[in-house]
């Protein structure tokens, strides 16, 4: 494993083409600043879409398979900023391609706010265009709850009810796109995780490194903080490279995987 201090778009854009295999983070959310420690400027969802942008074109560039963002949009005087969807949208037009975003599904804190509370972040899949990056997807399949082989009805696409035949018996069901991860007491996977102001569960990263990446990969964490991902490729035994602006959260990836490694001893 390697974390290194630096800043992640001028290190991206140092490295060549392909070089990883997967990349996989959560960067500060918009309007949200002034949370991370050390950092007194709050980001406007305007200059997060246009950062988050160049930073998404370098980490597509360098990876051979997906760029994946844990990430969630922020309200702001009772007004919701779409962030998230502006990232997807700007990159769409210029000529992006990118998959169906996943939904992390959590357990959040309660809300005073007159709407319902937030239970649920994104995971957004960006890609190469006109590529088919890997998909793993028995490695964290289930078997299915239901009988596979009972017959079901559907529409196509003139709307017209078709029968769809008995089929053969499946032994794993594909996994749908809403990942259910229990986050805080004791469930982000390492007690120094609590270190960071915004830590994401080992749990959700260890489901994304191993469908997105086979065993001896190299994975990249632009914003590496606690060292969440690194974490998820020494257990899945892929390479990783973290990455972090902040001397602390290096300091503090570092920490958690020496803690991991004397564990495994």
């Amino acid at each position: 494993m390697k974390i290194i201090q630096a800043d992640c778009l001028e290190w991206m854009r140092k490295q060549p083409d392909n070089s990883v295999d997967l990349v996989i983070g959560s960067p500060p959310y918009a309007e949200k600043g002034l949370r991370y420690k050390g950092n007194r400027k709050v980001i406007s969802t305007d200059e997060w879409v246009d950062w988050m942008l160049e930073v998404t074109k370098e980490a597509v560039r360098i990876s051979s398979g997906w760029v994946l963002w844990v990430v969630n949009g922020s309200v702001k005087n009772g007004q919701y900023l779409p962030a998230c969807e502006g990232l997807v949208w700007e990159w769409y037009k210029q000529g992006g391609e990118s998959e169906r975003s996943c939904i992390w599904h959590k357990n959040s804190l309660p809300s005073n706010r007159a709407w319902f509370i937030n239970d649920w972040e994104f995971v957004l899949a960006f890609k190469k265009p006109n590529t088919r990056p890997l998909f793993n997807w028995k490695s964290v399949a289930l078997p299915p709850k239901r009988d596979s082989t009972l017959a079901f009805s559907h529409r196509d696409s003139r709307g017209i009810r078709m029968s769809t035949k008995k089929s053969l018996p499946n032994k794993l069901a594909r996994p749908r796109d809403v990942i259910r991860v229990t986050v805080g007491g004791g469930h982000m996977g390492h007690k120094l995780a609590h270190e960071n102001e915004a830590p994401f569960p080992l749990k959700l990263a260890k489901h994304f490194v191993k469908v997105c990446s086979n065993p001896g990969d190299l994975v990249l964490d632009p914003f590496v903080g606690s060292g969440t991902t690194l974490h998820a490729c020494n257990e899945t035994e892929r390479k990783g490279i973290g990455i972090d602006v902040r001397k602390s959260q290096v300091h503090l990836s570092k920490k958690r995987l020496k803690d991991v490694n004397m564990r495994k001893c």
